[in-house]
Formats: structure tokens, C-alpha cells, sequence
């Protein structure tokens, strides 16, 4: 009996760290959100969204490349959610959430500007800050509550990528 004891024992410590390996559920839910996201051709990094005072902000960021026949945007911006649990860097009010840190509003036009508009007062709490520069739409969120809103999600950001530009020379443009 006593050996079979030791041999139960020298299992458990066998196969205890074998446990480790094995992914969290919440884990799976990642990995199945983030294959989800890549079936739809959308690009998820984790790399840390890098801002001007050189603080950052930790998350996935899950891009939209700009097709090849899409217009391209003469510009770069850059939003923060302005109840970010980080110190704000300076910027200028987008609207009653948001904050505009980097770029200019000018930059879009007034269907991209009511498109942006909309999709910022449908995106959930989680989503703290979005790019939008000529390659690429860009969301950063800490991929909670992420039940089903990568497909809409991914038809706005197209939507938006497709819009029309401000061409340099047009009014406005800076």
C-alpha cells in the first residue's frame, strides 16, 4: 500500500505542471474572438498604444487595413475615451466622450465625420481608443464583453475606410 502511495504521489507532481499548459477558459474565449477576427481580415496586435507624453495604454488592437481602391485619408487622428484610467495627455473635446489627442478634425469630411459620430456612440465602454490614419482603422479595447460585435464592428470600419476624402486644396484642409 505504501508503494502505491509514493506512486500516486510521484504522478500528481508528474502531471501537476502539465495543468499550467492548459489554457484558461477565458483564454479559449480570446482565442476564439481573435480567429474570429482574422477569419474577417482584421488585423489583432497586442502592442501597447504609444502616446504623445509617452505614457501607454495596454490592450489588443484590432486593425482594419485600407483596401487598395479605397481613398486614402490625407491624415492622421487619434482618439482617447476621455474616463481612460490614465493620465490624459492634452487634446481637444471630440464630443461628450471622447478626446481628440492627435490630428485634426479637419481632416475628414462631414460624411466621415457623422460615420465616426455614430460608431463612437455605439462602441462599448471597453473600446478606449481608435486610429485612423491612411493605411489603416484601428480600435483598442480590453476584449470584454466581446459577444458578437466583430461583424458589425468589421462592416462599419469598412464602411468608413470606404468613404470619400478631403483632397489637399479642398476647404478646410490642413
Amino acid at each position: 500500500m505504501e508503494v502505491f502511495g509514493w506512486l500516486l504521489l510521484a504522478a500528481i507532481l508528474v502531471l501537476s505542471p502539465l495543468s499550467w499548459i492548459k489554457p484558461s477558459p477565458g483564454q479559449k474565449k480570446l482565442a476564439v474572438l481573435r480567429e474570429e477576427a482574422r477569419k474577417l481580415g482584421i488585423k489583432v496586435t497586442l502592442t501597447p498604444l504609444k502616446l504623445k507624453d509617452g505614457s501607454k495604454l495596454q490592450g489588443a488592437a484590432y486593425r482594419w487595413l485600407r483596401p487598395p481602391e479605397a481613398p486614402v485619408m490625407p491624415g492622421y487622428l487619434c482618439l482617447l475615451r476621455k474616463d481612460t484610467e490614465v493620465a490624459q495627455p492634452p487634446g481637444e473635446p471630440w464630443d461628450e466622450d471622447w478626446k481628440l489627442i492627435q490630428g485634426q478634425r479637419s481632416f475628414l469630411t462631414e460624411a466621415q465625420q457623422q460615420a465616426l459620430n455614430a460608431w463612437l456612440a455605439e462602441l462599448p465602454h471597453n473600446v478606449f481608443a481608435l486610429e485612423w490614419g491612411s493605411a489603416t482603422l484601428a480600435l483598442w479595447w480590453d476584449e470584454r464583453k466581446a459577444a458578437d460585435i466583430l461583424p458589425s464592428w468589421h462592416q462599419t470600419a469598412q464602411a468608413l475606410l470606404a468613404l470619400p476624402c478631403k483632397k489637399p486644396g479642398e476647404s478646410n484642409w490642413r
